[in-house]
């Protein structure tokens, strides 16, 4: 696929994530061709179609879904009646995207919040295509920004005006702001939505599952574990030096003491990332992992393509 070149690994714009439109509609039109193709692997989201809109009761006929009887009707009547539903034209789309002091950091490719903000764009882009609504969320350790789902450009536009804005209010907070935006999904967002989690779920705890738990029953979501290579595995041992929050930051030192340590830290992200996957897989979730040093469209085609599946 399509190689960008992007001005700054460690920032992005509001011009550049304008400007991934053609790559996204290109990479949407591609997928599509292949979406009748059968799919393999772990399980699909329980609903990642559009979502059903209440249309009329009417009397049972033969072959109607037992379910859908609604009852009051049924028992006032005396006869059976069921509920129709038709399709829903736009499906609310959340993007939710994690700017946190524990993204601001990258050893290849890009700093992890620079690529869920480049991945938002991407499938914000094939959202609209698909002529759904878009919104989302954009958080940092200090702040928080909502944007409700419009069609068209403008909830994609506002979404990618907090991600710059978002990009200079980097101060480190005592709150949970994960949990809090977890909790927020869970109250604010309507049932059917399908929330895209663009994270690297540092510090997910104890309130953060408890307040995801309500998330999981009500909406439809794709999780994306952003990492860093260097979170996946250690390099060789040694010392190392590099700098906090891009060129201009703190000078760090980093030791690496022995090839047990390599394993042992190895072990940890890996059993981090297992309890994630099975947290979403056990509920139908699609949970996926994206390196910084991976593809853009690659990781963006995984996705759409698990979406499109999952609708048919």
């Amino acid at each position: 696929m399509t190689s960008f070149n992007f001005d700054s690994p460690a920032s992005t714009s509001l011009d550049e994530l304008v400007k991934l439109r053609s790559a996204a509609q290109a990479l949407q039109r591609k997928v599509r061709k292949r979406s009748a193709a059968p799919m393999s692997g772990g399980s699909v989201s329980r609903r990642l179609g559009r979502g059903l809109d209440f249309a009329e009761v009417r009397e049972y006929q033969p072959g109607d879904d037992v379910r859908m009887i609604d009852w009051k009707v049924t028992a006032r009547s005396g006869r059976a009646h069921t509920k129709l539903f038709i399709e829903e034209r736009e499906r609310p789309v959340l993007l939710v995207v994690d700017g946190r002091h524990s993204m601001r950091f990258g050893t290849r490719g890009m700093f992890k919040s620079v690529m869920a903000a480049r991945l938002a764009a991407l499938l914000g882009w094939c959202a609209i295509s698909g002529q759904d609504r878009v919104g989302g969320f954009v958080f940092t350790d200090s702040t928080h920004r909502e944007i409700r789902p419009q069609s068209g450009r403008r909830g994609l536009m506002a979404l990618f005006r907090a991600i710059q804005d978002s990009q200079e209010h980097q101060n480190v907070s005592d709150g949970d702001p994960l949990a809090d935006t977890l909790a927020r999904l869970r109250k604010g967002v309507h049932g059917g939505s399908t929330v895209v989690l663009l994270s690297d779920f540092s510090g997910f705890d104890e309130d953060s599952r408890s307040a995801l738990g309500g998330v999981l029953q009500s909406l439809d979501v794709v999780a994306v574990q952003v990492c860093d290579p260097l979170e996946f595995m250690l390099p060789e041992p040694g010392r190392y030096a590099f700098r906090a929050n891009g060129a201009e930051g703190e000078r760090l030192l980093m030791q690496v003491g022995s090839r047990r340590q390599q394993q042992q830290y190895r072990e940890r992200f890996l059993q981090r990332q297992s309890e994630l996957k099975t947290l979403f897989s056990a509920n139908r979730h699609y949970f996926t992992s994206a390196l910084t040093s991976d593809s853009l469209l690659d990781i963006t085609s995984r996705i759409v393509s698990r979406q499109l599946q999952a609708a048919q």
